[in-house]
């Protein structure tokens, strides 16, 4: 399309004019041809429209070509161009260009090569949340294997040592002798079956915590804490059950945050990125997908995170209570105490589906904040406020009439 010279600028204006001309000229071209793309959509939807729309486009548009544009015919394609708008929405030009390759609609090899290599603004933005989505998707897979092999050897540890300590227990009364007599109270074959029975759990153990040491190693060198380090702590100085006891204490810390704050995390992530890649075709076939539709997409994406990670504050228990290697003793302390008003659910599936539907989390919230602000407040009766001195003064009888009353009651 030509630039027109004969309404938009005049001979005898100066540079602001002709810089104004300019501008307008090319708002008018580039509107010429949005126009010509909502026709294109409008025909391949079988959307009806006014024939005088379609007539006042093209007459503008060849008028446009041979420099013939009035300002009468301009208000015409104007207002024509607003039908148009109004026919097709909720379809814009911005969800046009981000749909369609208009890259390939250019003459020519360099404008097929362009198409080619570019592609639409929808293409490139499915293949980023799909791969955001398959990425939070494998980081969680290996997270929660990582978090499972631990707690299983803690859980198994545990269990472990309050048999052994349950099995010597029994080997210790077996050894007694019963009542006044010397001989024990058992045979001697149930006495070995029982050590061996303590042999293979104590072994069993000892290999676990091997694996634990190991398990503790592994985030020890992501968290960069090093064997030096611990040196450094006074840790080789400690004895062997002071050192066990040491990474059972830890790998149960590393637990509860991963459980606690990492886990909920790319849950919230995968239940955000759920929801995107599920309202994504329906934008994508409709044609209302655009730049301001991406932004959105984006923010959600980072709410995702956000209210996952807030579920374990709302609704979720403490995951793990952490505990001694000392023979059936009780949890030393607790992480957490957080009353939970979704007990159906798991502490992981509510992230998920705070993640996936955000307003979930503003919702309560709000209940949260109207219950706390239109709760009754217990409002205490205001002491009585002090009279002025003058009016105390007023009101106190005289000495006088106290002194006559006394008198009168005497008489």
């Amino acid at each position: 399309m030509g630039v027109s010279r004969k309404w938009f600028s005049s001979s005898g204006s100066g540079p602001h004019e002709k810089a104004g001309g300019q501008v307008t000229a090319a708002i008018l071209s580039r509107a010429l041809i949005d126009a010509q793309l909502l026709l294109m959509i409008a025909a391949e939807r079988g959307i009806q429209l006014d024939p005088r729309i379609i007539r006042t486009i093209l007459a503008t548009e060849d008028a446009f070509e041979k420099n013939l544009i009035t300002p009468e015919l301009a208000s015409s394609f104007w207002l024509a161009y607003e039908a148009l708008s109004r026919a097709l929405s909720p379809i814009s030009i911005d969800s046009i260009r981000a749909t369609h390759d208009l890259d390939r609609l250019k003459p020519g090899l360099i404008g097929s090569l362009k198409g080619r290599s570019s592609g639409p603004f929808t293409k490139k933005s499915v293949f980023h949340y799909k791969l955001l989505a398959l990425v939070t998707l494998v980081s969680l897979i290996i997270l929660q294997i990582f978090w499972s092999v631990g707690n299983n050897l803690v859980t198994d540890i545990k269990g472990q040592t309050d048999r052994i300590a349950s099995m010597q227990a029994q080997l210790l009364a077996l050894d007694k002798p019963a009542g006044g007599s010397g001989a024990p109270t058992s045979t001697q074959a149930e006495r070995e079956q029982l050590r061996e029975q303590i042999s293979s759990l104590k072994n069993w153990r000892d290999a676990e915590i091997m694996e634990l040491k190991g398990w503790n190693r592994m985030w020890g060198r992501i968290l960069l804490i090093d064997r030096t380090r611990m040196d450094r702590s006074g840790y080789g100085t400690l004895s062997d059950e002071a050192q066990i006891h040491i990474h059972y204490v830890s790998a149960q810390y590393m637990l509860h945050a991963i459980s606690a704050y990492l886990l909920p995390v790319l849950y919230g992530l995968l239940g955000a990125s759920f929801y995107v890649l599920r309202q994504l075709p329906k934008d994508i076939e409709t044609l209302t997908f655009s730049l301001n539709s991406h932004i959105e997409y984006s923010l959600r994406i980072a709410q995702g995170p956000l209210a996952g990670i807030m579920a374990g504050y709302f609704f979720t228990n403490a995951p793990a209570e952490l505990h001694s290697l000392t023979p059936h003793a009780s949890s030393l302390s607790s992480l957490n105490d957080t009353a939970t008003s979704l007990v159906d659910f798991s502490p992981l599936a509510i992230a998920f589906l705070a993640g996936y539907s955000v307003e979930l989390i503003f919702y309560v919230i709000e209940r949260i904040i109207s219950a706390v602000t239109n709760a009754p407040a217990t409002t205490a009766t205001p002491p009585a406020a002090a009279a002025p001195a003058s009016i105390r003064k007023a009101e106190a009888p005289p000495p006088d009439s106290k002194e006559s009353v006394a008198s009168g009651n005497k008489s």
